[in-house]
């Protein structure tokens, strides 16, 4: 297995492996380069984020998708308002049934304790369990070939060891421009999110992809991003308190409806998950002026996320466009 210090070490590795050694393949009428099994580990996981301006990586949205998925939901209308890209998986036209893992994991049902609940209970009663496994796949609906959208993971393992949480996750399919970069900045974000709750250290993030794969449209992004400039190191801060979690998605759903936050109303609101609401504001101005060139002067000069969001003005992107 190979083992990166940040997602940014493994992306470059997999474009690479996969331009090199790809095979040729045809599926849903769509030419990709595919490699199967693969698998890596990323030693710091908080080091999630992709800092090369030339991939156009969009914090914002890793950050939508992860409300998105925390709050339970599996409203098209709330993840369409990152990307309108989600509008293609919503067989009904309001609801995404495959690639709602948050749903899956979050919600309730007939008033047992969600996925979530009965991890965290689990891992506190049996620290050393090997049975600490989210299912993430609907097996009915992934096996009907006229499923729109299925789920891409299928579990996320989580093991306590030597005072650590590991994660393990496991995909089915995994694009590496369009999946891969958001996929592990929302898991390694669960797996921060349930250390902080059980009061562990982050271990290790382990990735395994069934089907590794690149997309025609991508080949020359690919090349692009391998030939671009060094990669700058980058590590997002310590998550604090998870308690703080249902806050942050009381002020996310408010900058959806269009309100602004100010430093007044975020007071409650712990230094953590403040930075990552400021960041959506951000966003939020973006939406209204129609790009994000428009709002370059309001990045906040304090933000650790100041960076990342520069690569965001140096690159041309839709606002609201996957990228």
């Amino acid at each position: 297995m190979e083992v990166f210090d940040s997602l940014d070490g493994a992306q470059d590795w997999v474009l690479r492996l996969l331009l090199a050694n790809g095979a040729r393949t045809r599926t849903r009428g769509l030419d990709t380069l595919e490699l199967f099994p693969v698998s890596f580990a990323i030693r710091h996981p908080r080091r999630r984020c992709v800092t090369s301006p030339t991939r156009r990586w969009n914090l914002p949205l890793a950050l939508g998708e992860f409300s998105w998925h925390v709050s339970g939901s599996n409203e098209l209308r709330f993840v369409s308002y990152y990307s309108k890209r989600w509008r293609e998986f919503a067989e009904d036209g309001s609801t995404i049934w495959g690639s709602c893992y948050g749903h899956r994991i979050f919600k309730r049902s007939g008033g047992q304790p969600s996925q979530w609940e009965k991890l965290i209970t689990l891992l506190k009663i049996e620290p050393q369990s090997r049975r600490a496994v989210l299912s993430l796949l609907d097996a009915d609906h992934g096996l009907s070939p006229s499923s729109k959208d299925v789920a891409c993971a299928c579990t996320l393992q989580f093991l306590v060891r030597s005072g650590q949480l590991v994660a393990v996750v496991y995909m089915r399919s995994n694009d590496v421009i369009w999946g891969l970069p958001y996929d592990v900045f929302l898991f390694s974000m669960l797996q921060e999110l349930l250390a902080r709750e059980l009061d562990l250290d982050l271990g290790p993030y382990f990735h395994f992809a069934g089907s590794l794969h690149l997309y025609e449209r991508h080949f020359e992004l690919a090349q692009q991003v391998i030939d671009s400039q060094p990669l700058l190191s980058f590590e997002m801060p310590q998550m604090e308190t998870p308690g703080q979690l249902t806050r942050f998605l009381r002020h996310e759903n408010r900058l959806r409806a269009g309100e602004t936050v100010s430093a007044e109303s975020l007071q409650d609101v712990d230094r953590y998950w403040r930075d990552l609401l400021i960041v959506l504001d951000w966003y939020r101005q973006a939406k209204d002026a129609g790009s994000y060139q428009s709002v370059a002067s309001k990045i906040p000069s304090d933000s650790p996320y100041q960076f990342l969001l520069q690569n965001m003005v140096k690159t041309v992107q839709r606002v609201g466009a996957k990228a």
